[in-house]
């Protein structure tokens, strides 16, 4: 296609034009720059400063919160914390004081109007501040604070506006006062087991605010306490009290079963209701107790089981006393030292038999040693146990009985029980036993006549029989004999026996013959009146004997059988 040439004409020369536009557009900026360069001058500025007063970024606040619940005890530290900002970037301090009035110091710390809290040392601003304050006795129980943020400015320091926090741990600060404790005591200072000791005081508490006005009462078996509690724990306290208005009091209850002890450690302490611990020489003192020695107890005491003796021939009877030894500080180890049992007739009485000198074996069995009875007694909580004790009774014992020296009597017995203290107690049994007669004898065997013609006799009587008593009464006795001596005894079937009443006795010595008493077929009493023994010696008698060989009668060996029985005999012959 040909291109026009008109139009190419007229977009060319319009190139032209503005390029020359640009060229002269250079031209003339450049010729303006230099013109202003010929007229150009330094002006020299300078701006004053001024100093502003930090401010809070974290409002001020106790940490701790010391508030009327949980208030800052007397030696304890208040520490105030904030965070400022400062808009010259330079060093801040927070200051409390007791009102609203704080003054900024050039190149220094700020002072209050009134009472300084505390203040802090200079901080970096954006980070935060601290400063504390010791409680003191004489500080009140509210103190009100105002915080403020200050510079150290050398030229103009300033403080910030006041801030009192908020909540618990904005003002005011609280402050505990020890309790005061001005004496301490115990009712009793010794007791018996199962008995209270009560300590007492005279302590309170000046506080009024919340509820520090009252104050509590610890006893503590070790020295020491930590927040209001003996450092030994529940294990460690006697006792403690409640909270009360003042003079508390607790009462620590002795066990039933305590072994006696002397001057148990009691440390006393006052608390109030924070834990805050009393001051004074009675804080931690040690008012001790004692748990008394009691006297043991005897029951149950029994002789023979309840049932009547019965003594053993020519030898002694075990009999068995039992009973129940109490002791409130306790039946085990070394507490009881001695458990005696007696035994004796009842007339006789324990006070005649209650020595080992008053022993006599008809009567009279003192000082019987006891033993425990197994399993009774097996630690010192234990206060009972059950003893034994075995007395070995001589044969001759006094009987009680009927017809015997003394059928109103029984035999009793008694148990004393002597603690490591030499206390001692005893108890009788309720209702004695009767000692049975015991009807026994030894009677020499055999009464040989020896060799004897027909028409001779044993004259005077000559042969004897002894009889010894191994009872505990006196004897008589009964003697008889078989029909008649034989050859052939006891068949009797041949020769020429000899009848019975051949054979005479006598209780006298040198008797004749003919005065002797004829035996018998049938028993017959004889006085021997042999005494009751009443040593391991007894009184023997003796009964003479002979016989008449008949006419008539053919040699040989006879033999027979006599009987002599022992019987009690009257009791004046005793």
């Amino acid at each position: 296609m040909k291109k026009n040439k008109g139009s190419f004409e007229t977009g060319f020369y319009t190139t032209i034009i503005n390029i020359f536009f640009l060229i002269t557009v250079f031209f003339f900026l450049s010729t303006l720059i230099q013109v202003f360069k010929a007229n150009a001058a330094s002006v020299a500025t300078s701006v004053t400063v001024g100093n502003g007063a930090p401010s809070f970024t974290v409002q001020p606040y106790e940490d701790p919160a010391s508030s009327t619940t949980t208030p800052t005890n007397v030696g304890s530290d208040v520490t105030f914390k904030a965070t400022a900002s400062e808009p010259n970037s330079e060093d801040y301090y927070l200051i409390i004081c007791s009102t609203d009035s704080a003054t900024a110091t050039e190149s220094g710390a700020p002072t209050c109007g009134a009472t300084q809290w505390c203040v802090s040392s200079a901080t970096t601003a954006g980070t935060q501040s601290t400063c504390s304050r010791t409680a003191v006795i004489g500080d009140a129980e509210s103190n009100a604070w105002y915080a403020f943020v200050c510079d150290g400015n050398a030229n103009n320091a300033q403080c910030s506006a006041s801030s009192q926090g908020t909540g618990d741990s904005g003002s005011p600060f609280e402050v505990n006062h020890a309790p005061g404790f001005t004496l301490a005591g115990i009712t009793d200072s010794t007791v018996d087991p199962g008995v209270g000791a009560v300590w007492t005081t005279t302590a309170s508490d000046t506080d009024t605010s919340g509820t520090a006005d009252t104050v509590k009462l610890l006893v503590c078996k070790t020295a020491g306490i930590t927040d209001g509690a003996c450092d030994g724990g529940g294990t460690d306290t006697w006792c403690s009290s409640s909270l009360v208005a003042s003079n508390p009091t607790c009462t620590y209850t002795v066990p039933s079963v305590a072994p006696d002890t002397d001057n148990i450690a009691a440390y006393v302490y006052i608390v109030d209701s924070h834990n805050f611990p009393a001051t004074g020489a009675y804080q931690g003192s040690n008012v001790s107790f004692s748990i008394n020695n009691v006297a043991p107890t005897v029951s149950a005491v029994t002789i023979n089981g309840g049932a009547a003796i019965d003594l053993t021939e020519s030898s002694t009877k075990a009999v068995s006393l039992t009973a129940t030894v109490t002791d409130n500080n306790s039946c085990y180890g070394t507490e009881l030292t001695t458990i005696y049992g007696y035994a004796y007739r009842s007339s006789v009485a324990y006070t005649g038999c209650d020595t080992s000198g008053e022993a006599n074996a008809n009567y009279c069995y003192p000082e019987v040693t006891c033993t425990v009875d197994g399993g009774t007694c097996t630690d010192n909580t234990d206060a009972s146990a059950n003893y034994t004790c075995t007395v070995n009774i001589q044969y001759y014992a006094d009987p009680t009985d009927i017809a015997t020296q003394y059928p109103d009597d029984t035999w009793l017995s008694t148990i004393k029980a002597v603690d490591d203290d030499t206390a001692s107690n005893y108890t009788t049994v309720g209702a004695g036993v009767e000692m049975n007669s015991l009807t026994a004898a030894s009677i020499t065997n055999g009464i040989a006549y020896g060799s004897l013609a027909v028409g001779e006799s044993n004259d005077p009587l000559n042969q004897i029989t002894t009889t010894t008593p191994t009872g505990n009464v006196g004897l008589d006795q009964e003697v008889s004999g078989s029909a008649n001596m034989c050859t052939d005894y006891p068949t009797c079937a041949v020769g020429t026996p000899i009848g019975v009443a051949y054979q005479k006795y006598a209780l006298a010595s040198l008797t004749a013959y003919s005065s002797g008493v004829a035996l018998s077929t049938s028993a017959v009493e004889t006085e021997l009146n042999v005494a009751k023994p009443t040593t391991g010696t007894p009184t023997t008698k003796d009964t003479w004997w002979g016989i008449l060989i008949p006419s008539g009668t053919i040699s040989g060996t006879y033999s027979g059988a006599n009987t002599l029985t022992a019987v009690k005999g009257e009791i004046v012959s005793w």
